[in-house]
């Protein structure tokens, strides 16, 4: 067996050889592992070699016990921002190299697992996401707080929320919200959820295997999978993380209608009615009440340009596209005659001034035509003139397999292939269409079959979790014909 560690212990991202295993681990500690462009220079570079090299054939990404990663430095990135125009090359470059690395490891052909133990953030995200193996613990504390800041979703992750059940996506999107421990994994956004304790004998026993493929090394994270809390116990928060998600029944119904909204206005205005409507559950209201009141401390601008970034992403189906657009946005929050001045503003009363009041955003309201879509997609997407001649161009390797206009991108659909059944898998099983689905209708328990029986999980440790994700997705989503067979319902 071999051991090697490469670059010193206080390196900013230090690199491990075990076997054919090759981990990165994220070691800025006092930063809560923010990246750098030092750091994404250096993992572009040695992640490059890695896929490659024939020897390495897994991929582990690591940060500590309090972070992942907790995003890009924008902190920095803002103070060099604000010293003037020899510094506005500054942000786009980085922007540039980080989401050329959000590409890189969403195209190593390789297994690659990211330990979302800890704060996963915004660049976090971007790093992360991109595994199809990814695994939450109770540490675990997920968002992209962006629009907090001035700023929207942006390292290519719209194209991973758009996978996600429903509208979870949009809503992530808009209001940053805090997601802790099991919640990340039955949402979609992590595949496994294990105590932070099984890290290292995972990591261990991945190590073991010889030529390991994303199924052998699923199924040994899945042997290590944490009890199912009962469904009496707490819900997942900050203080119970290994409760369930509250994202579930009516909640869920009510998410989905109003974040299904055209714009940020008519989702605020139909939160704002739920809010005391008496016709739905208290818990429908309470948590109506929550949003509002998040999306009345964030950005208008960075609300509206998340909302039709994410669309976009729905539509395009394609990483390098969303990437493309991210670039686009990126320039448009942070170039020359930038189109706001939202993201300096954001990061400078919350970040650097640590202030606890609502930063003056401008526009400062939800109702401001220039948050439109129509205005959004051509201040921050459909760039023109001399803002358009600062934008860089992407440099994606290895480039995509077809071009940009030949349909989805061969990843789209399998965000969630190795953790809970997502919506997008059992529609595609219900109505016939996925290569598993056969030619005829299917019952409850035949779906439940075929879902187990794609994902070897028949028997397994998460049988009884997969069972109960398929038959809330039914009961929510599909409509029970004569003799038990589902049709899809149709909104």
């Amino acid at each position: 067996m071999t051991n090697d560690v490469k670059l010193p212990s206080d390196a900013p991202v230090v690199y491990e050889s075990q076997d054919s295993m090759r981990i990165y681990r994220l070691n800025r500690p006092k930063a809560l592992n923010s990246l750098n462009h030092e750091m994404i220079t250096s993992l572009r570079t040695e992640i490059k070699k890695w896929r490659q090299s024939d020897l390495c054939r897994v991929i582990v990404a690591r940060g500590d016990e309090r972070a992942f990663c907790a995003g890009g430095d924008v902190k920095s990135l803002i103070q060099d921002l604000k010293k003037g125009d020899a510094a506005q090359n500054i942000a786009l470059p980085f922007f540039k190299d980080e989401f050329e690395l959000n590409w890189l490891l969403a195209r190593l052909g390789k297994p690659y697992v990211s330990l979302m133990d800890g704060i996963v953030m915004g660049g976090g995200c971007g790093i992360a996401l991109p595994a199809p193996i990814r695994i939450a613990t109770p540490r675990t504390h997920f968002a992209m707080p962006e629009t907090k800041i001035g700023y929207a979703p942006d390292v290519g992750v719209n194209y991973y929320l758009a996978q996600l059940d429903g509208n979870l996506g949009a809503w992530l999107a808009i209001t940053g919200h805090d997601l802790y421990g099991r919640a990340v994994y039955e949402l979609g956004l992590a595949t496994h959820y294990v105590s932070e304790s099984a890290l290292d004998s995972i990591v261990q026993e991945i190590q073991q295997l010889s030529n390991p493929n994303l199924t052998q090394v699923s199924n040994i994270i899945a042997n290590h999978t944490s009890p199912v809390p009962p469904r009496s116990a707490a819900l997942s928060s900050k203080e119970s993380r290994d409760g369930h998600s509250p994202i579930k029944g009516e909640i869920m119904a009510f998410l989905d209608r109003a974040f299904d909204c055209e714009t940020i206005k008519e989702i605020y205005e139909k939160l704002d009615r739920a809010s005391n409507d008496f016709e739905l559950s208290e818990e429908v209201r309470a948590w109506a009440r929550e949003q509002k009141t998040i999306m009345d401390a964030r950005s208008p601008t960075g609300m509206a340009v998340a909302l039709e970034g994410y669309r976009m992403a729905k539509n395009a189906k394609r990483l390098d596209v969303t990437l493309d657009n991210d670039m686009s946005m990126a320039t448009a929050f942070a170039g020359k005659n930038r189109s706001t001045n939202d993201f300096v503003t954001g990061v400078s009363s919350l970040l650097i001034e640590k202030s606890r009041d609502r930063p003056h955003w401008q526009p400062n309201d939800i109702s401001d035509p220039a948050v439109s879509p129509a205005d959004i997609k051509a201040k921050f997407f459909d760039l023109k003139g001399e803002i358009k001649e600062h934008r860089p161009e992407l440099d994606l390797q290895p480039p995509s397999v077809s071009e940009k206009t030949k349909g989805p991108d061969s990843t789209w659909g399998q965000f969630g292939r190795y953790g809970l059944p997502s919506q997008l898998e059992v529609m595609a099983k219900v109505e016939g269409y996925a290569p598993s689905a056969g030619a005829f209708k299917v019952t409850e328990a035949e779906l439940i079959d075929r879902v187990l029986d794609d994902r070897g999980e028949s028997g397994g440790p998460r049988e009884t979790e997969m069972q109960a994700k398929v038959k809330d997705l039914v009961s929510r989503l599909c409509e029970v014909k004569e003799g038990g067979y589902l049709d899809w319902r149709r909104s």
